[in-house]
Order: C-alpha cells, then sequence, then structure tokens
C-alpha cells in the first residue's frame, strides 16, 4: 500500500468511523466530509470544541474541503478567536465562494479582528449572494460604522429591520446612528419601542444616553437605573447617572454612584476618568486631578485622562502638558478652555475670550467659561460684558459660594453698592458665618448707610461688626466706630 493511501486510511481509523457509522452520521453516505462535519458539530453542540477541532483537523487530510475550513471557523468564532477563524472561513470562501454563509461569518470575524475594510468586501459579496439578509446589512452597517460614516451605516442597519422587523439589534444601531447625527427625534421612537417591546442593558442605556443629551435628567436617570437593574456590570450607566448628579449638583449621589460602580468590581481608567469629570463639573479641581491621575496609572497612554489633567495643570498655570496635546485634539472642550486660560496668563485677552467661548459652543455644560470670560473682560474693562458672564454664571451655578464672592469683589470694585450687597446676601447663605463675607457685608452696609442714614441701617451694620467679631478678625473698626458715632448722634437728636 503506497504512503499517502496508507495514511488516509489510517486517518479513517483514527476517527473511528467505520462504513457503518457513516451510514448512520451521513445523509449522503458516499461523502465521508459530510460524516466528519456532522461529528463534529455534534460535538461542538456540546461545546467540546477541542474535540471538534481535532476531527476536523484530520478530516482536512482526507479531503481539502469548504465545509470543514468553515467549521473551524466556527469552532474559533465562537471561542473570540477571531483572528484563527478569518484564516479559516477565508480557506472555506475561496473554495466554495457560493455558499450563502460564509461571506457574513468571514465578514463578522474581520469585523471583529478590526479588518474593517476586508469586512466591507465580505459583506458586499454576501450581499450578492443573499441581497435581502437582515443579518448581512446590520453587519455591513458595523462596519461602515467603525469607519465613523454613520449616515451610510445608519442606511443598513435600516434596510436590515425593512428586511425584519424583530431585527432589535439592528433598530438599536440606527438608533445610536441617529444619535450621532443629532437625529434625537428619530432615535427616540426607536429607543422608546425597544424600551416597550425587548428592553435591555444596551437599549435602555443608549435611552438613557439620549435623555441625558436632550436634558432630560430625570428620564435619564430612571433608564440608567434599569439598565444597572438588568446588568450590574453595565458600565456606562454608572457613567450617565455620574454625570446627571454632577450636572444637578449632588454631590452625595455622585460619589454614591462611582462608588457602587467600584463595589461592582468596575474599577479601571474610564470609571476614574469619568469621576473626575465629574469633579471638574463640581469645580473641585483637586479631587479631580486625583483621579485623572489614578486614571493614567491604570494606563498611562489614555488619552482622555491625559486631556483632563493638562485642564487641571493648567489652572494651576501649568501649560507643559498641554503643549504636546493641543495641536491634534483642538476640538476637545478641555483643551479649549486649557488653552483660553494659558491665552489668559500670556496676557492675550481678546484671544482667551475666543478660546472660552469655543469652549461653551462645543459644551455648553462646561460653565465655568463663563466664570473664565467675566475674568477675562474685567481685564479689558469690558463693564457690561463682565456683568453678563457673571449673571450667566451665577445663574447655572446659583449653588456656588466662590461665584458669589468673587462676583461681590468686583461690583464693589465697580461702586455697585446695592449689587454686591445683593450678592453677599446669597454668599453668606450659601456659606455661613464666613468672616471674609461678613466683613465685605459690613463695608457694604457702611456705604449704603452713608448714602441713607437712618437708626435701623446703622444698627444692622453694627450688628454685622459685631457678628464678624465674634468668628475672626474684623477689617472695618474706623468705620464701624464712625457708625457708632452717627447713632450716638441720632439717638441724641431724638
Amino acid at each position: 500500500m503506497s504512503g499517502w493511501i496508507k495514511n488516509v486510511v489510517d486517518k479513517i481509523k483514527d476517527l473511528s468511523v467505520s462504513v457503518d457509522s457513516y451510514k448512520k452520521d451521513s445523509i449522503i453516505q458516499s461523502l465521508p466530509v459530510i460524516a466528519i462535519v456532522n461529528k463534529a458539530k455534534k460535538l461542538i453542540d456540546k461545546k467540546m470544541y477541542d474535540e471538534a477541532e481535532k476531527v476536523l483537523k484530520r478530516g482536512l487530510d482526507i479531503a481539502d474541503d469548504a465545509l470543514l475550513y468553515k467549521y473551524l471557523g466556527k469552532i474559533y468564532e465562537t471561542q473570540y478567536k477571531f483572528q484563527e477563524a478569518v484564516e479559516y472561513y477565508d480557506c472555506s470562501a475561496k473554495i466554495n465562494p457560493q455558499d450563502k454563509e460564509i461571506w457574513l461569518r468571514l465578514g463578522m470575524s474581520q469585523l471583529n479582528n478590526k479588518m474593517i475594510e476586508e469586512a466591507i468586501i465580505s459583506f458586499e459579496k454576501a450581499n450578492k449572494i443573499t441581497p435581502l439578509n437582515t443579518d448581512v446589512q446590520t453587519g455591513w452597517g458595523m462596519a461602515l460604522m467603525k469607519q465613523k460614516k454613520y449616515a451610510l451605516a445608519r442606511d443598513k442597519f435600516l434596510n436590515a429591520t425593512k428586511i425584519s422587523k424583530y431585527n432589535f439589534t439592528a433598530i438599536l444601531l440606527s438608533a445610536i446612528m441617529e444619535i450621532r447625527l443629532c437625529d434625537y427625534e428619530s432615535a427616540e421612537m426607536k429607543l422608546k419601542f425597544l424600551a416597550k417591546v425587548a428592553p435591555n442593558e444596551s437599549s435602555t442605556y443608549e435611552y438613557a444616553n439620549l435623555k441625558l443629551l436632550k436634558s432630560d435628567y430625570r428620564a435619564a436617570e430612571k433608564y440608567a437605573k434599569k439598565s444597572i437593574e438588568i446588568n450590574a456590570q453595565m458600565l456606562p450607566s454608572y457613567f450617565v447617572l455620574g454625570e446627571v448628579y454632577s450636572l444637578q449638583k449632588n454631590l452625595e449621589m455622585t460619589e454614591k454612584i462611582f462608588s457602587k460602580a467600584l463595589e461592582n468590581d468596575l474599577d479601571g481608567e474610564n470609571l476614574h476618568f469619568e469621576w473626575g469629570k465629574a469633579y471638574v463639573r463640581f469645580f473641585d479641581y483637586a479631587k479631580a486631578k486625583e483621579h485623572f491621575l489614578i486614571s493614567l496609572e491604570k494606563c498611562p497612554v489614555y488619552l482622555d485622562a491625559k486631556i483632563g489633567l493638562a485642564l487641571m495643570n493648567a489652572y494651576e498655570g501649568d501649560f507643559s502638558l498641554l503643549g504636546e496635546l493641543k495641536e491634534k485634539n483642538g476640538e476637545n472642550v478641555y483643551i479649549q478652555e486649557s488653552i483660553g486660560l494659558e491665552r489668559f496668563a500670556a496676557g492675550k485677552f481678546e484671544d482667551a475670550v475666543e478660546s472660552f467661548k469655543k469652549a461653551l459652543r462645543t459644551d455648553k455644560k462646561q460653565t465655568y467659561n463663563y466664570l473664565n470670560l467675566a475674568r477675562v473682560y474685567q481685564k479689558l474693562e469690558n463693564k457690561d460684558k463682565t456683568r453678563e458672564y457673571f449673571e450667566k454664571f451665577i445663574r447655572e451655578n446659583s449653588e456656588y459660594f466662590e461665584g458669589f464672592l468673587e462676583y461681590a469683589k468686583w461690583l464693589i470694585e465697580i461702586d455697585d453698592i446695592a449689587d454686591a450687597q445683593r450678592k453677599l446676601r446669597k454668599a453668606d447663605k450659601l456659606n455661613c458665618n464666613n468672616v471674609e463675607v461678613l466683613n465685605l457685608l459690613f463695608y457694604t452696609s457702611y456705604r449704603l448707610v452713608k448714602d441713607n442714614i437712618c437708626e435701623y441701617n446703622i444698627k444692622e451694620a453694627i450688628s454685622i461688626a459685631d457678628k464678624v467679631k465674634s468668628f475672626g478678625d474684623f477689617e472695618y473698626e474706623p468705620q464701624r466706630t464712625e457708625l457708632e458715632n452717627l447713632l450716638t448722634d441720632i439717638q441724641g437728636r431724638n
């Protein structure tokens, strides 16, 4: 017996395949490849992948068959070994390019292996063989989505839903594309439908994210919580909640939701970056910097964390990190804000105005830029613009004590004492018994008394002075003495 014939016979023996077993396993008993594949399929169904792989590879010693390569590809795809899956599916496709499934499977494996251009070619071929296949249209759309061709991707997903109204994945992905394209109303219809008929952690998260984009914080919170109820590991939903709570200036709930993510073993660079972003919204730059640094410790090449750190450094007057980032990341709101701070520090006030306004156009929720603009316009001695941006800032951040205090100090500088007093009273409510605020409240009361002398106003100003003394250093003793003398004169005349 010649060597190659003996080898084939031995391989068949190794497979323990007799004539009888071929009759049992194979519909077409004249083709041993079919029996080999059927045997492998049974093993695959039992998740005995190693055994199935051995069966199929032994079969390749008998015949170079497309079906054997195809099922080897299936084994590797099932195990998320996409590079190997691509290799075997490609071999199968070359032998039998008319297979109605092979181009779809090859395309999906290429997509998962980040071979985007190749995947698109495979989906195009799949579409020629099966032009009304909802899965082909979905995979094709996913490849286009990876290329950020959102409009084209949406069209493919819509095609997929026309072919099958039960393709909920395609409905979800088309909604995501519409969000990218700012077509919020169309996305809303699809996500609302999915929330009713096929809710899962992904669709409810996307609905929460859409509601966040539309500033519907109550609904965003509702659907993000629902997503986490379905799957406690759905990390992006924690990020939605963190953003909702931080935008609402609810520090307790913000810290609670990120801590919950940690408790659910979701620690990672993304978590700490989002946590840092939340602290930025509270203007707590020390804690924000701490989390950006933790994020970078976990992933030193994480660009978003570097950008966040660059902004924190910029507020400290350190622009070294900004220098290496600003050229390629000029569309990032943190970079735009950092460039504004750099220009402000260099005395380039008009350029700083441009940068801060650009940051607000990029993200209107980045409201500290209103305060930055107020500071720049102070340097430009533009009172109207300074007042405008201080007002915008306190309207958006009505619980931020430092904003009212800084505004009041500027109003005192421009001699608008009555308005300064109003801002100081608000600051005093936010931070009771702050010595600096109380001192300034006395000073504004003193100035107003001088313009409108009456016993009640004098007594009120003196009571503020006495209150300051009980908490700390009082800075206006001569003025207090002057008011006491005025009070004595008034009472003496009465």
